[in-house]
């Protein structure tokens, strides 16, 4: 059950990703590392949109699951729906046809990135749905070519390293039709570091302090034209 409570989040009327962008930074709360579920999708209702990151699973009789617990794919996608969550979604080892099945079965086409287990599953999860945006690491600048032609007419999300340069951030913010990056290092003031780069989401395991220490103007926390 800890995998369906964990969408109980703040969210907005606006659904698509696209929309939420449109409004202002998404701060995704990842369930990796040492918080729960629970902990990581606490987020402050200080007026930013939410999304939550989950990893996938094959489970028994050909079905879907979300880890950690033992809630199908099939039920916290109907959750999110109602509840109007984003969701980021590991997909490991399921199978990316089955995914997508799911998924526009839940009519959740605009409200979920795919996540590959690694760059060569990137063509088969790009093959899986037309729609669904997909996640595509780029960690240099011909990284950066090679995920614009690979997702060619797709829509897909830059997903860069927090230490990557400013620069990189630019470049991929004309080809992508969104940028994630995970928290920079504490020593680094988030709000300059959001203020320098063009980052549409942002990954925390620590989503309401990070809510929380955004003092800047929500005009701040849009990307850079």
């Amino acid at each position: 059950m800890a995998s369906v409570a964990v969408l109980a989040i703040h969210h907005t009327k606006t659904s698509g990703i696209m929309a939420r962008i449109h409004h202002g930074l998404i701060v995704c709360a990842s369930n990796s590392g040492t918080q729960n579920v629970a902990q990581a999708a606490t987020i402050s209702s200080i007026g930013q949109p939410g999304m939550v990151r989950l990893g996938l699973t094959s489970g028994a009789n050909g079905q879907v699951d979300v880890e950690p617990g033992s809630s199908t794919l099939a039920s916290v996608l109907d959750t999110a729906r109602h509840s109007n969550t984003l969701l980021m979604l590991d997909l490991h080892d399921a199978n990316p046809l089955q995914v997508a099945f799911e998924v526009t079965k839940a009519h959740m086409r605009d409200r979920v990135i795919f996540v590959p287990a690694d760059y060569k599953s990137t063509a088969a999860v790009l093959r899986a749905d037309s729609k669904v945006m997909v996640a595509i690491p780029v960690n240099s600048e011909r990284d950066a070519y090679n995920a614009h032609r690979m997702a060619g007419h797709h829509p897909y999300a830059a997903y860069l390293s927090p230490s990557a340069a400013p620069s990189l951030f630019s470049m991929v913010h004309r080809d992508a039709q969104a940028i994630i990056t995970d928290t920079p290092p504490a020593k680094v003031s988030t709000a300059d570091f959001l203020a320098n780069r063009p980052v549409d989401i942002v990954i925390t395991h620590q989503p309401y302090q990070m809510t929380t220490s955004l003092t800047l103007p929500s005009t701040a926390l849009t990307r850079p034209e």
